[in-house]
């Protein structure tokens, strides 16, 4: 049971760093990507987008610009 939970879990994490890659792969494409265009490129929710986004802040592979609302805007670093 607990080697299927292992698995399950890393199965979890792949899943979501190819997500935070293919944002990274957006933003190679062009300069600015927003929390909006994630959604819609992912499918994901509003909280979602903005989860994968602050990691990529934290992992320090993005920044972001702006400070709140429909001004904020994430660019690779």
């Amino acid at each position: 049971m607990r080697d299927f939970l292992v698995k399950a879990r890393v199965t979890i994490q792949d899943r979501k760093r190819k997500k935070r890659d293919k944002i990274m792969e957006a933003l190679s494409k062009k300069n600015k990507i927003t929390n909006d265009e994630v959604e819609k490129l992912l499918y994901i929710s509003d909280a979602t987008a903005t989860r994968y986004l602050s990691v990529l802040v934290k992992e320090g592979k993005i920044q972001k610009v702006g400070t709140a609302g429909s001004g904020v805007a994430y660019t690779k670093l």
